[in-house]
């Protein structure tokens, strides 16, 4: 089944010619049809996974805009090779408009943190009854759920009306069963990328205490975010 499956596929992607002989029952003309029948619904079905996938980018660029890039990304093969769900990964660079390419990113992001694997979140709490030595020494990794989304744009407004033009990034944290976002700037994502593996307090902070107009208290709302996996 998966040899045939296989071979369709690369039939829908190349050409009838490529397909393999007696794979499909019929004459020449039946298979054409039946290929053609088999490639409209697969089309269709990855048009309404971009709708369903990036709502917001089509409410900004608007439904025909939207749907002729969509058309583009797909006969161009931006699909191939991927699932039904996966196939809006590579969607957002494929959009010219600076700021309905920052709002694909955002919302690839949301669905990637939604998705992501279940860890626990370190918490403030957790922090509390270290002393000094111990909460500089204490390690942090970057939770799976984490993402960031760095601007090139001011679009940070369409994601939320109450963030400003300005911001530079967003953080996407899903810590609970909730996705979160916070509107962070390049030092924050700058001591995010530290805690990728793992990284002591004492680093970040030291870090954001130059770097941040918070100082210290960007990396308490870091974690308060639920950036960070609770090791």
């Amino acid at each position: 089944m998966r040899e045939a499956q296989a071979a369709i596929a690369a039939a829908l992607l190349r050409g009838p010619d490529h397909l393999l002989a007696g794979l499909l029952a019929g004459d020449h003309a039946a298979v054409l049809r039946g290929l053609r029948v088999h490639a409209n619904t697969i089309s269709h079905a990855r048009l309404v996974a971009l709708e369903d996938t990036f709502p917001r980018t089509r409410d900004y660029l608007g439904e025909g805009e939207f749907n002729r890039l969509s058309r583009a990304f797909l006969d161009v093969g931006g699909a191939q090779g991927r699932s039904v769900a996966q196939i809006g990964a590579g969607f957002p660079d494929w959009v010219a408009d600076p700021l309905a390419a920052d709002l694909a990113r955002f919302e690839w992001a949301w669905l990637e943190s939604y998705h992501a694997a279940d860890a626990p979140a370190l918490a403030l709490a957790d922090l509390a009854e270290l002393d000094e030595a111990a909460l500089l020494a204490r390690v942090v990794r970057c939770h799976p759920a984490m993402r960031v989304v760095t601007l090139s744009s001011a679009a940070a407004p369409l994601v939320d009306p109450g963030f400003a033009r300005g911001v530079q990034a967003l953080l996407v944290t899903r810590p609970d069963s909730e996705v979160r976002l916070l509107a962070v700037d390049g030092a924050d994502v700058a001591a995010l990328s530290m805690a990728t593996e793992k990284a002591p307090l004492s680093n970040l902070m030291a870090h954001l205490a130059e770097l941040h107009p918070y100082g210290g208290g960007a990396v308490a709302a870091l974690i308060a975010a639920g950036a960070f996996e609770r090791i």
